[in-house]
């Protein structure tokens, strides 16, 4: 089923951080749609492609990273808005 909004996304991308990513040294991760993937060590270079993956095959749709500041990818609830932006531009 496809998230039907932004915040329904954020859920995703946090149960798929915890639960899909190896969180090495990170005994039970905190993560809030605040959280910076990439500065928390949650998620390398790698697992971010991964997860930008995911993200596109949760809405079907691939995300338009054109017109955006890639400092906004990394943080959980400005990656849901770009994706939820890019699907409703479909």
């Amino acid at each position: 089923m496809k998230p039907q909004s932004e915040n329904e996304l954020v859920d995703l991308i946090i149960k798929w951080v915890k639960e899909d990513r190896q969180t090495t040294g990170f005994a039970s991760p905190q993560i809030t749609k605040d959280t910076n993937l990439m500065e928390s060590g949650l998620v390398d270079s790698i697992g971010f492609v991964e997860l930008i993956l995911f993200v596109e095959s949760q809405t079907g749709n691939q995300i338009d990273v054109s017109d955006v500041d890639p400092s906004e990818f990394a943080v959980v609830k400005h990656l849901s808005r770009i994706a939820v932006r890019s699907l409703q531009r479909a």
